[in-house]
């Protein structure tokens, strides 16, 4: 039996309904459910936010979006990196929205709706200090503003519906990078306005910016009427800089993580476990192999570090982790059998940001880098 993800589809539904709670039910939510819903399995977890009352999607790539697609999904799907050349009338013809973060794409994107002969709706996402993906628009620098407003008079065959930005570092409370992006969106926004615009969808917030920064606390936010939700979904939020405003989301992880017993040894003290022999015990002790490795995303770097739990009691990971099994510290485990599960991911301890945070990482990175051979189960 291989190692096994089990998604509990209720705790992201109620991750859901929380969420819109801590908007005061008064913004649509996107939810983000790029890179297979991050780890979960895309398709039914949009299944069951559909039934929860979301109507808005969002993907990074057109192959995701064609995938939810393909798993029945009818609402709004937004494709966060724009549609790549010569996808556009595959676009078109699966309803896609593409955020656009470029003049080129914008022009394309435009091109493709005069074909059609209809208006093409897009969503615009302004560049204000992640310097990642996003329009440059700095509405007191002419060379810059007046371009892009250019652009956009002369684009007749596109339908601009939303315009956002993204946060850099909405969990962090001790820059003010956070307010100054903000106040120059509220700029960027006045003049798409004055330009004759007006997007029915406004979103700045992530999640870490709902949660540490609230409704009504950034200016842009009061300008909002949507909110883009991915990592509160799956029951996480990057925690706030400061331990002053630290405290307990609302939110329910959605994932555990398994594994089963393969086999169990018991070695005398002085014995070298795993590759590179970087675990050399100091007692006799008792080692369970488990059915899962790097190669099904259990981190290489949890080598030595991390911990399993098995029958409630805390199995360290002994010796190098390997492609497709690793070592655990059975000793004070009573009466362990070969089948028995250990429990890699789930509640603290043991959830992802435990993990994350053992290791030197994101929450993200340990939910997304769960493989595909790790079989999902739905509850």
């Amino acid at each position: 039996m291989p190692s096994r993800a089990t998604i509990c589809l209720d705790a992201i539904g109620n991750n859901y309904k929380k969420l819109l709670s801590l908007t005061g039910n008064r913004r649509r939510i996107l939810c983000i459910v790029k890179a297979d819903a991050y780890g979960h399995g895309a398709g039914p977890v949009c299944l069951k936010l559909s039934q929860s009352g979301a109507r808005d999607f969002a993907v990074a790539t057109m192959r995701e979006a064609m995938q939810l697609r393909d798993a029945g999904i009818a609402e709004k799907i937004i494709v966060i990196e724009g549609i790549e050349p010569y996808l556009e009338e595959e676009a078109i013809n699966h309803d896609f929205v593409p955020m656009v973060s470029t003049r080129a794409q914008l022009l394309r994107w435009n091109n493709a709706g005069r074909i059609r002969d209809y208006k093409l709706p897009c969503q615009l996402l302004f560049n204000t200090g992640m310097n990642r993906l996003g329009i440059d628009f700095v509405p007191d620098q002419e060379s810059k503003g007046i371009s892009i407003l250019e652009a956009l008079a002369g684009c007749k065959w596109i339908d601009v519906e939303g315009v956002a930005t993204h946060f850099a570092s909405a969990e962090d409370l001790s820059t003010g990078q956070t307010s100054q992006q903000s106040n120059l969106f509220v700029r960027q926004l006045a003049a798409l306005r004055a330009a004759g615009f007006r997007p029915k969808h406004i979103h700045v917030s992530n999640s870490a910016a709902i949660v540490h920064h609230g409704m009504e606390s950034l200016q842009a936010e009061k300008e909002c009427t949507m909110v883009r939700a991915g990592l509160a979904l799956y029951g996480y939020v990057n925690p706030a800089s400061t331990t002053l405003l630290q405290q307990a989301t609302p939110f329910t992880p959605a994932l555990e993580w398994h594994a089963p017993l393969l086999d169990i040894k018991d070695v005398p003290q002085g014995s070298f476990l795993g590759y590179g022999a970087t675990f050399e015990a100091p007692r006799p002790m008792r080692i369970g192999v488990l059915k899962v490795g790097y190669a099904d995303g259990l981190d290489w770097r949890l080598s030595n570090r991390g911990m399993v739990s098995l029958d409630n009691v805390i199995c360290k990971i002994v010796g190098q982790i390997s492609m497709d099994l690793t070592l655990v510290d059975l000793s004070e485990v009573e009466n362990p059998k070969i089948g028995n599960e250990a429990m890699l991911l789930g509640s603290e301890p043991y959830n992802a940001q435990g993990m994350a945070d053992l290791i030197g990482t994101v929450p993200y990175a340990v939910l997304c880098g769960i493989r595909n051979r790790v079989e999902r189960v739905y509850e």
